[in-house]
């Protein structure tokens, strides 16, 4: 595709659809904008090897469009139909990493999306939606640029004129998250913990072993209402990053004494029930007492931008919160995240931040925002797609 837009030179504009590794790591050198210089190359490697990945797996539809104006990258743009991606329960296609120099190449590399979704038949099409997720994150960022870069976490440039380009085009914002850092050490709700409840810390085959427990209660919680729902793979991305956390994270002070910390029985009986160097403490889990059904969970995300530094793991992104439908009012919610906090501490986290919080689900946003500020703001745009006259 090529066409003549304004850029300041005589040159066309060419969009490529390139699935050469080497031209769009340079091409992400070049116009991928990153708020620490520091990461950029770390994740763009993380960008390639996902699409490396992607580019051999049949079920999975993905195109990388480069816009280029002479030998000059002036955007970019994927596009895919991910296999583990739905909104609302409807196949749709998305866009992501979007960056245009200016209007007409925006329009330009959205246009190639588009014909890639009506390709294969698919009459919707959302963004940002950043593949890898747990490097991209979901939406483009409208508040909070501020605030450190979060593994996990979307991220935009702040000067960016994306959404005044996706709002010409004829995109409507259709969801909008929230990231909350967490103020508060401990929730009133979290000391009166059911007593038919009990916490457990489980190492990472255990963890495995409950992959379809874990992946059913995620089903019944999340997928019939989220507008931006991800299947079962990304349990195998979230125990891949935990696995390269290094053992020195768990090592416990030799002054530890769990009854300094805190004299809730609960909390006690969980930490003396394990060996906390030798289990996964970024994964908080409730369970019934009777039964030892699951039927509550935090997963923690350790920010493995500090791991590429090289520096000792200190924040964490409160990625997930479950809690079975039929157990709320226990109690479940605050205690795992006030043991989480304690037993996150005593390994040196000291930053705790909710994300992907969907503002339409006020049971939730209610549940969290007496114990958090709202720091990052983000939403999620749709086009529908009209048929093409052939």
């Amino acid at each position: 595709m090529v066409e003549l837009v304004s850029l300041g030179n005589s040159f066309p504009v060419e969009i490529i659809d390139s699935t050469d590794r080497k031209e769009i790591r340079e091409a992400l050198y070049h116009i991928l904008f990153v708020p620490s210089d520091s990461l950029k190359p770390h994740i763009i490697d993380e960008i390639i090897s996902y699409l490396e990945r992607a580019f051999l797996i049949r079920s999975h539809s993905i195109k990388v469009f480069i816009a280029y104006s002479g030998l000059k990258v002036v955007g970019y743009v994927s596009a895919e139909i991910h296999p583990g991606y739905t909104s609302r329960n409807r196949k749709c296609a998305t866009f992501g990493w979007l960056h245009a120099a200016n209007f007409e190449v925006c329009r330009l590399l959205l246009d190639a999306c588009q014909q890639f979704a009506r390709n294969h038949s698919i009459r919707l099409i959302r963004g940002n939606v950043n593949f890898p997720k747990a490097i991209g994150g979901i939406g483009m960022q409208e508040s909070g640029f501020e605030e450190q870069i979060l593994y996990g976490v979307a991220f935009s440039d702040p000067e960016s004129q994306i959404p005044q380009y996706l709002e010409k085009l004829g995109y409507k914002r259709d969801a909008e998250y929230v990231c909350m850092e967490v103020t508060h050490n401990t929730w009133e709700m979290g000391k009166q913990l059911d007593k038919n409840i009990k916490i457990r810390y489980l190492t990472h085959k255990e963890l495995r072993d409950r992959k379809e427990e874990l992946n059913a209660m995620a089903r019944n919680v999340f997928y019939s209402v989220l507008p931006d729902a991800f299947g079962e793979d990304r349990f195998e991305e979230v125990m891949e990053l935990f696995e390269q956390v290094p053992q020195s994270h768990y090592k416990l002070p030799d002054t530890f004494n769990p009854y300094k910390i805190s004299q809730q029985s609960e909390f006690l009986e969980a930490w003396e029930s394990c060996n906390l160097e030798k289990v996964n403490t970024f994964v908080h889990i409730a369970f019934t007492r009777d039964t030892d059904k699951l039927v509550g969970a935090i997963f923690c995300l350790p920010d493995k931008y500090q791991l590429l530094q090289n520096e000792p793991i200190t924040r964490v992104n409160v990625d997930t919160v479950m809690v079975k439908k039929g157990f709320g009012g226990k109690g479940i919610f605050s205690s795992l995240n006030n043991i989480g906090q304690l037993t996150g501490n005593i390994n040196g986290v000291t930053y705790y931040e909710g994300t992907g919080i969907w503002m339409v689900n006020e049971d939730a946003v209610r549940t969290i925002l007496p114990h958090g500020r709202i720091n990052r703001r983000f939403f999620v745009w749709q086009k529908r797609l009209k048929k093409q006259n052939v």
